[in-house]
């Protein structure tokens, strides 16, 4: 089990064509994961982390890899329950802020306002 502490954010550099093509070339065009050979606009692919970014890997160009779609699915599904795992254990020994027992009286209850029903009393003006 690797270490139990909050790992940083690392932040994404931009996938362009070019970059994706020299991670394609480097790889001679062959899914890491099954090892089927994939062809340039006959073939979907994509480029992957092998170690994810929210368990410490890197976004550097040397930790990426091509992946066929169908691999590429099936891995990001356990990516995440690797992530939800590893999320559970290391904020297990945190704990929640407990809500007050003590309570507010809160404001005093109003009288109904009936103003709808009230006969209107018409004040005779007095000018001074």
């Amino acid at each position: 089990m690797p270490d139990l502490e909050l790992i940083p954010h690392t932040k994404r550099r931009k996938m362009t064509k070019a970059r994706a093509a020299k991670i394609f070339l480097r790889e001679q065009g062959q899914c890491y994961l099954c090892k089927r050979k994939l062809r340039v606009g006959v073939d979907s692919y994509q480029i992957e982390h092998p170690v994810p970014l929210a368990l410490g890997g890197s976004d550097a160009d040397e930790d990426l890899r091509v992946v066929c779609i169908p691999c590429h699915k099936s891995k990001t599904a356990t990516d995440a329950a690797s992530k939800a795992k590893r999320d559970r254990l290391v904020t297990a020994g945190l704990k929640t802020a407990k809500r007050s027992k003590f309570q507010s009286r809160g404001f005093a209850k109003a009288e109904p306002q009936r103003s709808a029903t009230r006969p209107i009393i018409k004040r005779e003006r007095t000018d001074a």
